[in-house]
């Protein structure tokens, strides 16, 4: 009897999974759309510059020194937040986690690592170091498995002022 309900429990687990799981489009479907939806809501922008943007910390100035910074937008969806422990932006296997965030038109803190807000009427911005801006790189959110395919960013390069 034992050994039925273990082989019982082991078949419901497999075709039951824990978490959505992405379906394999048929060879001959049309190719969808990318899309802008994060776990959190959705993508608005993302831009890229070569210039550290300003970070406030009760702990000093940040150490982190990248060649590179992205700042992606997000419009949340009403009711949720996000950390800067909630996305990474990856391109060719390598993960880069986001440092600060912030809501849009303030400044980056050191000590605010969370945003929430009841009615998504705001935007968030999040902040990420990466080594070049000539690389593609996809926002995915990394807490828990998701059918969401991570979001392609696209954006110009950063404009250097002439001198």
């Amino acid at each position: 009897m034992f050994r039925r309900s273990l082989l019982l429990s082991a078949m419901l687990a497999l075709s039951f999974p824990l978490y959505p799981q992405e379906e394999t489009p048929a060879p001959d479907a049309p190719k969808k759309e990318e899309s802008n939806l994060i776990k959190t809501g959705t993508m608005v922008s993302a831009s890229a510059t070569s210039e550290k943007p300003a970070i406030t910390s009760p702990y000093g100035d940040q150490k982190n020194n990248s060649p590179c910074w992205v700042e992606v937008t997000v419009k949340p969806d009403a009711g949720r937040s996000v950390s800067i422990h909630d996305y990474v932006l990856t391109s060719d296997g390598s993960k880069y986690p986001c440092i600060a965030v912030a809501l849009d038109g303030d400044g980056y803190s050191g000590d605010t690592w969370k945003l929430e807000q009841m009615d998504g009427t705001r935007n968030f911005k999040l902040l990420f170091p990466v080594p070049s801006k000539d690389k593609e790189y996809r926002i995915k959110f990394k807490l828990l498995p998701t059918a969401l395919t991570p979001v392609k960013l696209n954006f110009a390069a950063p404009v250097e002022e002439s001198k």
